[in-house]
């Protein structure tokens, strides 16, 4: 029978003191989320306050919004030597030292650097605990022993039974055995506690050599965990055996130890125990749950959860706390749980739904009269009366009084609820009205269809301000109900538009006696008056149209105790009203309140307001002079799921009550205090450094350390390269708990002005292209409570100076800006000499040019002398060939000068350079004759065709001949020779005279050199030879010079001759280029006209004109006189003159100087030319301009002929007679058609034909007129008449009433052709001339015959 009671009483005890299955009744905030496939091993906090987390995948650090893991895989390896963590502790040189399954690892946080460490045993090759002790050792446990590390002389140091005893429970004292620990613990002493596998408890004092063995507590002599309380006992988590607790730990024979029982079918182990201060709780975490235990019950009973709502609390391998009630427990596989056990503010009422047969949504109204019985509005329908003593909810029609109302009024939703003075319940619904409940009992539904001060059944807001009026908001106006119960419907509006159809959403009454409505659509209105005297009543819109709010919707405004209006609004936000500028403000950024929704506003007894908008219950402590302090409040704090709707709020007997969901939660806040709370340190931590948006760990290991020598968390500089144009700083509050509530600002000094300011979702500081510079950058951070944290330092960022501007490139460039100095001085020196020479070669270049315009006189006066006095002839030819050589020297002058320039230019083409040569020779063999010389030509008769610049060619042999003639002696031989080899034409010179010295050969070339010319009574120059050889080497050829004296000079020229030896620029193209008169010159400026054809002499009768315009005036005088004999000539001394002559007269050419003042002679060329008037005006420039550019860009100007000072006078009468006589040949050749439609046979060009075709309609539209005149026709042709004049003399040559009456006898020749018996009256007639005597002589002097002869003839068939 004893047995049996003693069995009862075991099992009662058993089954006591472990209880399973009870209600978690501590707060569970969101979970920390990972990998499922991540097995999760152990978690610390570290100084800073950052959680590592060690898991079968490497380990982790969470900040609270974010994990970074740290492990060894493909791509970084070497950091873990095994990635299972299985403890972590931390040493006070903020290094992390990780156990693995492999070894002990140790991580500077400061740097990130990993350093492994192997100790020496296999059996300490798994890590199972780290500790670090006050002094800062760092203990290990392994399967070896205890170990620690000796920071000195970085080792390890083990306790065995080398060099340790060990004293057992009963005084024995021996050698020490094989143990294996598995957790490490210090007192307050200083002594080390460990567990062990099998050995038991153990305690190693400081200072001494000995370990004090405990005695068993369990069979397998298990202590797999340890924990100090506060008030100094010793707990014991064992493996299978429960939990012990010493009472007296430094007694290893009596302890005092109390034995928690335990089943004895479980095998779990306790990994770890803490103790909970805010509770007085025990905490003890096993692969079964959690169990807690009161700590202050000395004999309690510890109680077991498996789960926690809906986290699973299953093996739970380590649990963690801060001391302020917030525990952390981390599972194997489902991630860590935190959990609060501060109690909370917040009490949550639930109502009963099960017995509501709809859905509800949320709790959108509600009302109270006496705190424990709650009326609550129902969304989307119905109404609910709740008490809070009892837990019973009653539904719409069950409730007393309103079974008689309809059901379907019942079935929507209630917005609004208010208790009126006269003691009736009035319920707003949102589609049928006023449901009132009279104090009877009984109720009755206002509506608009039997009250017609209802403008809408949608009733969203009801109120009674303080004169009794009832006030019904509706979805389309505004109503009032007197006490009398009339009513009346207001018009809202004011001197600019009617807002009538307001959306009133709330109406409140300030102290003042104003009435404030918020809309939906209108914004906030105003109605200030005597309610009682409609016509007293005013009204005020604040919208964005009339600029004092800024936006159209408005749920509610609220006034406050301290009198400040408040507005909210769903788009936003919270605003202010101001009293002196008669506007709202918004202040949500400025409040640093997050979303821009707020759903309701109220008051507490201490003048907090509180808000609830999307994210959070919002505390605003506004306190005077300061800085409002913003409190958040979130699920996490207890007051359930955030299910918010506008208005739903109410206030009574100083607690706050706010809907939600499913109920609503009230609280009482002058009973909350949480100073406690914001006092505990909470740390800034730089989370991460990102560039070019990368994060920091992901850089390679030489741009981190080129960014910052130290970890994100560590470092206090930072260093942006300058090829480096976004960067970015994360940082993080180190508060785990309402993480998302907290709040963030960063101002970068030198740079922002102001802070910046921000949510979790924007704790990143990021700017762009910042200029280079030092800057520095602030950050602080507010949590939940409000509490503004400034980190303690300032992190320095240097935005480094691209290469151009480090202080090395700066040296660099005073070493260049002092090269440059001493540079710039010699180079001004040589430019001023430069200066001075190139001025000189300018001034004599311009010399040159004006000395060939009175050489040019010169010329002429010769010409017009020998006309005169022909008796004179040698004296002028000898004036004659001194002006001929004068012109070649200045030729020659103006070739140097542009070699000097580097404007001489090399134009090759294909063409007989043997002909070629031949040609040169005999043109000069005249001078060979002057100076007693034989010229022999040894060139061969065959064609040898090769690339070469004509000009250049020419001017180089010229100059050899010349020379060659001046130094031979008389009667001596100048042969030429030419041969080709390898791609080369060899050409040579061979004289027999006097030779060159060899003191003068190495300077043969250059300019000036006073050479024999004095010794062979010559003239010479000295610059020849010089001009040569720059046109050889312009050529790409070589000059060579073999001479001996007395004997004789030989030059050997060499040129390339394939048409790859030259580039594309120096190959001549053949382009579409005006017709050019041939001429040829002679070496002694004599000229002559090849294929000029006259039909017969000229005479000034002929009626040609032409136009002189020349700057000279003495040339032009001789040029007017010599040829005013032949031609009509008028003149011009510039452009601008010539064109107004040109505008005004008949010209048939016009002959220009190219260098004149006002307009030179190429601008005029380009007019006449643009001019659809005078285009088929010829134009000949005359110029001193002698080089083939200046040619080019003459005729590519226009000109029809180039002429070159000086020039002899025949020669321009022969181009002027020329181009008349081609006149001559069109005018002919027109005159010959007798045929008007025999016009396409004169092949003008199709503007020309369209031209010639319309003056001939114009004539034959008027061919009876006799009157029909120069004037007319330029009238019908849109023209001037000298216009007329100059384009038909150069199509036709003929002259405008020439035009008319050939055409006339054209008509008057096809007329005869249809008609050879018409009389020649009849004719006349009809080609309009005055009488047949007339016509006829004109038809005879046109077409050679009488028109008689002309229509025998054409009857006849012969013509």
């Amino acid at each position: 029978m004893k047995a049996v009671k003693y069995l009862l009483l075991t099992l009662n005890l058993l089954f006591s003191t472990i209880i399973y299955g009870q209600n978690f009744n501590y707060r569970m905030l969101s979970p920390i989320e990972i990998s499922p496939s991540d097995e999760l091993r152990c978690i610390y906090f570290d100084h800073q306050g950052l959680m590592w987390i060690g898991t079968n995948s490497g380990l982790k650090s969470y900040n609270g919004y974010s994990m970074t893991t740290y492990k060894s895989d493909a791509f970084s390896p070497g950091i873990l030597p095994n990635n299972t963590v299985l403890c972590i502790t931390e040493d006070n040189n903020n290094r992390l030292w990780i156990g693995t399954r492999n070894g002990l690892v140790r991580m500077d946080k400061r740097t990130g650097e990993f350093h492994t460490y192997f100790l020496p045993k296999e059996n300490q090759r798994i890590i199972y605990s780290l500790y670090t002790s006050s002094d800062g050792t760092i203990w290990i446990g392994t399967d070896e022993g205890l170990s620690y590390y000796n920071s000195k002389k970085s080792s390890f140091y083990t306790f065995d039974n080398t060099n340790t005893y060990i004293t057992h429970p009963d005084g024995k004292r021996t050698k020490l055995g094989a143990y294996s620990v598995k957790n490490i613990i210090e007192d307050n002493k200083g002594n080390i506690f460990f567990g062990t596998w099998a050995n038991g408890l153990i305690r190693f004092e400081k200072g001494s050599r000995e370990f004090y063995q405990y005695k068993k507590f369990n069979k397998r002599n298990s202590a797999y965990s340890l924990h100090f309380d506060k008030i100094g006992r010793l707990w014991i988590g064992t493996w299978g055996y429960g939990i012990v607790r010493l009472d007296n730990p430094y007694n290893t024979k009596n302890p005092k130890e109390h034995q928690y029982p335990f089943k004895t079918n479980n095998f779990d182990t306790f990994y770890k125990i803490i103790e909970d201060p805010i509770t007085n709780t025990m905490w003890a975490c096993s692969r079964e749950g959690i169990s807690i235990l009161n700590s202050k019950d000395v004999n309690g009973t510890w109680k077991n959860y498996t789960s926690a709502g809906t986290n699973n609390l299953n093996f739970s391998n380590d649990i963690a706390t801060n001391g302020n009630g917030n525990i952390w427990i981390s599972t194997l596989n489902y991630g860590i749980i935190e959990v609060n056990t501060n109690p909370s503010l917040f009490n949550i009422w639930n109502i009963d739904t099960k017995s509501y047969k709809f859905s509800i949504n949320a709790i959108c109204s509600i009302y109270t009269q006496n705190g424990n019985d709650f009326w609550l509005g129902l969304n989307p329908y119905g109404l609910a009366l709740y008490n809070r003593t009892t837990g019973k909810t009653i539904y719409s029609n069950n409730i007393p009084g309103l079974k008689d109302i309809p059901t379907e009024v019942m079935g929507t939703k209630i917005p609004s609820i208010i208790k009126r003075s006269n003691g009736e319940m009035w319920f707003a619904s949102s589609s049928y009205g006023i449901m009132v409940k009279k104090t009877d009992g009984k109720a009755y539904i206002i509506n608009y269809q039997k009250h017609k001060y209802i403008a809408d059944n949608y009733v969203c807001t009801l109120f009674e301000s303080k004169d009794k009026t009832m006030w019904i908001g509706q979805r389309s106006g505004i109503s009032i109900v007197y006490p009398n119960n009339k009513g009346a419907l207001l018009r809202p509006h004011d001197a600019k538009r009617d807002f009538s159809q307001c959306d009133v959403r709330n109406i409140i009454q300030t102290r003042n006696g104003d009435v404030w409505l918020s809309t939906e659509n209108e914004g906030i209105i105003r109605i200030r008056g005597n309610i009682a005297n409609p016509k007293s009543i005013r009204f005020k819109q604040y919208n964005p149209l009339n600029g004092n709010y800024a936006i159209d919707d408005a749920t509610a405004c609220y006034e406050d105790s301290r009198g400040i209006l408040w507005a909210i609004s769903n788009s936003g936000g919270l605003f202010r009203y101001y009293n002196a500028k008669d506007c709202f403000i918004p202040i949500n950024r400025e409040y640093h309140i997050d979303g821009d929704r707020v759903f309701s506003i109220n008051e507490d007894n201490n003048h907090n307001l509180w808000l609830t908008t999307d994210y959070a219950l919002v505390k605003l402590s506004i306190k005077k002079n300061t800085y409002p302090e913003v409190t958040s409040f979130a699920s996490e704090d207890g007051i359930g799921e955030m299910m918010f709707s506008p208005n739903s709020s109410y206030k009574y007997n100083g607690e706050l009550f706010f809907g939600g969901r499913t109920g609503f939660f009230s609280f009482t806040p002058s009973k909350w205090n949480r100073n406690k709370q914001k006092n505990i340190n909470k740390n800034i931590s730089i989370t991460d450094i990102l560039i070019n948006d990368i994060p920091y760990i992901q850089l390679d290991s030489a741009k981190r350390r080129e960014i910052s020598d130290e970890n994100p968390a560590y470092t206090r500089t930072i260093t942006i390269p300058s090829d480096i144009k976004k960067f970015g700083i994360e940082f993080a509050l180190l508060t785990y708990s309402n993480a998302k509530q907290n709040k963030y600002a960063y101002k970068l000094e030198g740079y922002d002005k102001e802070w910046t300011y921000t949510n979790y979702r924007g704790r990143r500081a990021t700017y762009q292209n910042l200029p280079w510079g030092n800057y520095y950058l602030h950050i602080k951070a507010a949590d939940s409570f409000g509490k503004w944290h400034e980190m303690d330092y300032a992190i320095k960022i240097m935005v480094l100076p691209p290469w151009w501007a480090k202080w090395w490139a700066y040296i660099i460039y005073v070493f260049i800006v002092g090269l440059g100095v001493i540079f710039g001085i010699r180079w001004y020196k040589n430019y001023l000499k430069t200066k001075n020479r190139l001025q000189m070669t300018v001034v004599f270049t311009n010399i040159t040019h004006e000395l060939l315009t009175p050489l040019t006189v010169i010329t002429a006066a010769v010409d017009e002398l020998r006309n005169k006095a022909p008796q004179f002839d040698d004296s002028y030819t000898l004036m004659q060939n001194n002006v001929s050589r004068l012109t070649r020297l200045l030729r020659q002058i103006l070739e140097i000068r542009k070699s000097q320039a580097g404007q001489l230019k090399l134009l090759v083409s294909k063409n007989n350079i043997a002909a070629f040569i031949r040609d040169i020779c005999e043109s000069i063999r005249p001078m060979s004759s002057i100076h007693h010389n034989n010229l022999i030509v040894n060139i061969p008769q065959n064609e040898i065709f090769a690339w070469f610049d004509t000009d250049k060619i020419d001017k180089i042999l010229f100059n050899i001949l010349s020379n060659a003639f001046k130094y031979n002696r008389d009667g001596g031989n100048v042969t030429v020779a030419l041969e080709t080899k390898n791609g080369k034409a060899i050409l040579k010179v061979s004289d027999e005279g006097i030779g060159i010295s060899p003191d003068k050969l190495k300077h043969l070339y250059t300019r000036f050199l006073d050479g024999d010319y004095r010794k062979m009574k010559t003239l010479g120059t000295g610059i020849g030879l010089s001009l040569t050889h720059d046109l050889v080497k312009l050529h790409h050829g070589d000059i060579n010079c073999e001479s001996k004296s007395g004997i004789g000079t030989t030059f050997i020229i060499s040129i390339p001759i394939r048409k790859e030896d030259y580039n594309d620029k120096e190959i001549y193209k053949e382009k579409e280029t005006i017709e050019k008169t041939q001429i040829t010159y002679n070496h002694e400026s004599e000229v002559t006209l090849k294929d000029t054809l006259h039909t017969r002499e000229l005479q000034p009768g002929d009626g040609y004109k032409i136009l002189l315009v020349e700057d000279n005036e003495q040339l032009l005088n001789i040029m007017k006189r010599l040829l005013g004999r032949r031609y009509h000539v008028a003149t011009a001394k510039n452009g601008v003159q010539a064109l107004n002559i040109i505008n005004k007269e008949e010209l048939d050419i016009v002959v220009t100087d190219v260098m004149m003042p006002v307009m030179d002679g190429i601008e005029l060329t380009k007019k006449i030319k643009a001019s659809k008037d005078f285009a088929q005006l010829p134009v000949i420039m005359l110029t001193a301009k002698t080089s083939d550019t200046d040619e080019n860009t003459g005729y590519e100007t226009g000109a029809d002929d180039y002429i070159t000072k000086p020039f002899k006078l025949e020669n321009l009468q022969l181009r002027i007679d020329s181009i008349i006589a081609n006149r001559m040949r069109i005018r002919e050749k027109f005159r010959q058609q007798t045929e008007i439609d025999q016009i396409d046979d004169m092949h003008y060009s199709n503007p020309d034909k369209t031209f010639i075709e319309k003056a001939m309609q114009c004539v034959r539209q008027n061919m009876t007129d006799t009157e029909y005149n120069r004037a007319t026709f330029a009238s019908d042709m849109m023209m001037s008449s000298s216009s007329l004049y100059n384009k038909l003399r150069a199509l036709t040559g003929q002259g405008i009433i020439e035009f008319i009456n050939s055409i006339r006898l054209k008509e008057a020749c096809s007329i005869i052709k249809r008609q050879p018996d018409i009389q020649i009256n009849d004719i006349a007639m009809k080609v309009g001339f005055n009488t047949p005597k007339y016509f006829s002589k004109c038809f005879k002097k046109e077409f050679g015959m009488s028109p008689k002869d002309y229509a025998q003839k054409n009857i006849n068939g012969s013509i």
